[in-house]
């Protein structure tokens, strides 16, 4: 996750973590599911579990590196189930954050964390099933995402007042990049204001600090995929080239993805999609 400083500013994807553990039936002593029908837990108390769930939570953070945001807060809700012995089956999405990458990522560090430990000596349980929430938020400790709201909040009802508000969040950043976005919205503001030179001059930066931020963003994928060699970090760089309209690059990193792994039919459809978008389908 990245932190850039610029004028006070701090931008980041910070991952706040909710926990609501499902514990599987006590009178079942099979390790290894075979029926899930077998395997729906009550809500029960968890303080028996405290310090494994602690556990648990901890090896997940840091398996999970969220793809970067600035615009959106983010939320995915993964659903897993542990055996006794800490192997992990059943993995699936059960709130999508609406973002292939996004999702992606919170599966990605379920199977990167586990195995997870045994479970405590002293309890009984066969198995545990847990919902676990990926949520990002942008930290900003300056006022550029309340400027951007109330910028947002006066767009074609004061589009005057938009632009003073949409100004000032620009000056916050000071041509960061990553803040790209503000300029194409600033230039929407001016648009309707009937200022065309100045929406026109807003849009080509836009432009700019875009291509800028995307070659940075494929730089760092590409790095990641080369030292780590998985499915998942070539499937981001895919994600990564997808975003810069580079069509041809994406598709040869999503083909990396599919051959590194035989559970690949979400990187196939994603190569399928890819086809579609730059026209060779």
């Amino acid at each position: 996750m990245g932190v850039h400083t610029k004028k006070g500013i701090v931008l980041f994807c910070l991952g706040l973590i909710l926990l609501c553990p499902v514990f599987a039936d006590e009178n079942q002593a099979d390790n290894q599911p075979t029926n899930d029908d077998r395997y729906k837990g009550i809500p029960i108390n968890t303080n028996d579990f405290s310090g494994y769930m602690e556990t648990l939570k901890g090896q997940i953070q840091k398996s999970w590196y969220p793809p970067e945001c600035l615009e959106h807060d983010g939320h995915a809700l993964v659903k897993f189930s542990i055996t006794r012995n800490g192997d992990v089956y059943a993995v699936q999405i059960l709130e999508s954050s609406g973002d292939s990458v996004y999702d992606e990522s919170a599966l990605e560090a379920i199977k990167k964390a586990s195995p997870f430990a045994h479970f405590p000596a002293a309890t009984t349980k066969g198995a545990l099933t847990i919902n676990y929430s990926f949520d990002t938020a942008v930290v900003n400790t300056g006022n550029m995402q309340n400027y951007l709201q109330s910028a947002e909040k006066f767009y074609n009802v004061n589009n005057t007042m938009a632009l003073d508000y949409i100004n000032r969040a620009i000056d916050e950043v000071d041509g960061d990049i990553n803040a790209y976005f503000l300029y194409g919205k600033r230039s929407k503001i001016k648009q309707a204001l009937g200022d065309k030179v100045g929406a026109a001059a807003d849009l080509d930066e836009s432009k700019r600090l875009k291509a800028k931020y995307d070659q940075k963003r494929i730089v760092a994928s590409k790095l990641i995929a080369e030292m780590e060699q998985s499915p998942y970090a070539y499937f981001s760089l895919a994600h990564s080239y997808e975003i810069a309209g580079d069509y041809k690059n994406a598709i040869e990193a999503i083909d990396k993805a599919i051959q590194l792994t035989e559970l690949n039919n979400n990187y196939k459809r994603y190569k399928s999609e890819l086809l579609q978008k730059s026209g060779s389908l």
